[in-house]
């Protein structure tokens, strides 16, 4: 009787076992050099990415960071493709209807990029800003520069495509993505930043911080993020990814 309630119970909780084994999987879109991109070997590499797994190391769950473009994110995450999405997505008033977030674990600076000589007008009336679509950055200038036209593209590279082939004036973005991803390359030689600094404490438009989005009903995965972020940032492994990925002057909250 001994051995037929003990393969019994083991046959009851295998299943959950199994489940246990599952990886978590957190989708990026992976055209955000150098928090996320592909790299030369094929695979998904980055700052959050390298955070993504410093997390689950810390929450002592095998992980995974799959490729998904930006504009399928949120719908991904809702169809429970995935659990959660790590792609310096910004908290707004907006997204927080339709999902929830961890604690921020930095803060997003904007800026204007243009080619070096031209002045970025009060207004840009009569000038094409090329920006991603569906960001907070695509709500701020449609809101705040309706005489230009805007340009949205759902990969992260091609307003600054857009830039270097003449069809459009300015981008508007993350500075270190801006300054790391284009700025620094060859391509980006003939441009620089102009104009002033624009982030979500001065405008809310802009996002009150990047942190981690996952489903409204997963708060356990919530508290265990929130807790492993902090852990991450009082080991000192934190720092040593923004050092790696050369963001050092990235804005913590």
């Amino acid at each position: 009787m001994k051995l037929k309630h003990l393969i019994l119970t083991a046959s009851l909780l295998a299943p959950f076992a199994s489940h246990a084994a599952e990886p978590l999987r957190i989708a990026t879109d992976a055209t955000y050099p150098p928090f996320e991109y592909v790299d030369a070997s094929g695979k998904v590499a980055g700052f959050e990415v390298d955070f993504a797994y410093a997390l689950c190391k810390a929450m002592a769950t095998p992980c995974e960071v799959v490729n998904q473009p930006w504009d399928g994110l949120i719908p991904g995450l809702q169809a429970k493709k995935y659990d959660a999405i790590m792609s310096s997505m910004n908290i707004t008033d907006e997204r927080r209807k339709v999902v929830d977030f961890s604690k921020v674990y930095y803060l997003m600076q904007n800026r204007f990029v243009g080619r070096k000589g031209v002045q970025l007008s009060a207004d840009l009336k009569g000038k094409t800003i090329a920006v991603q679509t569906g960001t907070p950055q695509d709500r701020f200038v449609t809101q705040n520069f309706k005489s230009a036209s805007i340009k949205r593209y759902v990969n992260a590279q091609d307003p600054m495509l857009e830039l270097t082939s003449g069809r459009a004036d300015f981008t508007f973005g993350n500075t270190v993505q801006l300054q790391k991803g284009f700025l620094d390359t060859a391509n980006g030689k003939a441009f620089a930043f102009s104009g002033p600094v624009f982030d979500g404490r001065k405008d809310k438009l802009l996002g009150e911080g990047v942190a981690v989005a996952l489903r409204k009903q997963d708060g356990e995965l919530k508290q265990r993020l929130n807790k492993a972020i902090d852990q991450v940032k009082a080991s000192g492994e934190y720092a040593a990814l923004l050092k790696k990925h050369q963001l050092d002057g990235l804005l913590e909250d």
